[in-house]
């Protein structure tokens, strides 16, 4: 009865399990186990794997693992593998394995398999969207690129001779002289295009991507001092608190994203208007890559503005030339990752950078 108990409830399970002796012979296997392999019962159960899985190069990955688990005792391996039934069907399989015991002896092995062929072809095509997405953002940026050197090269001679003759006529005038009113109001739009100018070289400054493997520790608390200095210059009491998982290392090219970190926290800071604000850096690793969330306790961002908020030129301040956030993109985009800002449900802006995992491919897709 316990048996037969025992024997429905592992039947009932949707993944599928298989039970080898220590000597690769096949000694139990269920239902979904042996529709994910492709086998009958007659063809499988009492069949040693090596038998029926060993003589096919196209599963070596599935076949590695019994012999990692076998011959070098490997415990609790999961891997991701590719197989192809006897039908010749493509199939991409979780494979997980444990040993099984009898009092202080293994036994046997336990081979656990889920086909996650749908979840795995979801994937590459996520990754071929987005892939697409950083092709046209590149696409984009490139171009902008070519407008901004245009526009360094024909604007800033002639605004730097006015902005220059203007300062020049400011110091030599009495401070009562009635042209002073309109020769301040020339001085600062000469400033703002100039400001714009500077921010154009900057970005065109942005030199393709250098890459070296960073503990992002290191990096997000040598952003500290700087941040520091900003806020008590501007005078203002801000807790900058930092959360990084250990050992969270990125591919990345540290110059280039600590800028896009300067940027993003100089925003933070303006936005604390009242009393001691606080901004939080988290990083962690997750499924799909690196996270950097960047949270504070500003004035926050409208969410109408939010589709336009790195866009070049967009700004809600003043005395901003709006090319800061754009930059950052930019930085972001050439390292192969994302970026998104949005309004924190009781107070505040948060920012979300995600990093791919893996080592970048070479310099390829980047801006030259």
């Amino acid at each position: 009865m316990r048996k037969i108990l025992i024997d429905n409830i592992l039947q009932s399970i949707r993944s599928g399990l298989v039970v080898l002796d220590y000597h690769g012979i096949i000694v139990y296997a269920t239902s979904p186990a042996m529709k994910i392999l492709g086998y009958e019962e007659e063809q499988f159960i009492g069949k040693s794997w090596g038998e029926l899985f060993l003589h096919t190069e196209n599963n070596s990955e599935l076949n590695q693992i019994i012999i990692d688990v076998i011959g070098e005792e490997k415990l609790n391996l999961h891997r991701e593998v590719s197989y192809f039934s006897p039908a010749r069907q493509h199939y991409q399989l979780s494979v997980t394995t444990s040993y099984l015991r009898e009092t202080k002896t293994i036994s046997g092995i336990i081979v656990q398999l889920d086909d996650i062929t749908e979840l795995s072809e979801l994937r590459q095509r996520e990754k071929l969207m987005i892939e697409e997405r950083q092709r046209f953002s590149l696409e984009m940026l490139e171009s902008m690129k070519k407008i901004s050197l245009s526009v360094a090269h024909v604007i800033l001679n002639p605004v730097a001779s006015i902005g220059g003759f203007v300062r020049l006529m400011m110091k030599r005038i009495d401070e009562d002289n009635p042209l002073r009113q309109y020769l301040e109001p020339i001085g600062e739009c000469t400033g703002r295009l100039e400001g714009i100018v500077k921010s154009f070289k900057e970005y065109t400054d942005i030199k393709t991507v250098h890459y070296e493997t960073i503990h992002l520790i290191t990096l997000v608390e040598g952003v500290r001092p700087k941040i520091e200095s900003i806020a008590n210059k501007l005078e203002k009491e801000i807790r900058y608190r930092i959360d990084v998982e250990d050992n969270v290392t990125a591919y990345i090219d540290p110059v280039l994203f600590m800028m896009a970190l300067d940027e993003i926290l100089i925003n933070s800071i303006e936005s604390i208007e009242d009393g001691p604000g606080e901004i939080d850096i988290i990083v962690y690793k997750a499924a799909c890559g690196i996270i950097v969330e960047i949270k504070d306790t500003g004035s926050g961002i409208d969410n109408k503005h939010i589709p336009y908020a790195f866009d070049p030129f967009f700004t809600t301040k003043t005395s901003n030339n709006g090319m800061g956030l754009f930059k950052v993109r930019k930085i972001i985009t050439e390292h192969l990752g994302t970026i998104t800002i949005e309004r924190r449900e009781l107070l505040g802006t948060k920012v979300i950078i995600h990093l791919p995992a893996d080592d970048l491919p070479a310099n390829n897709l980047m801006i030259q």
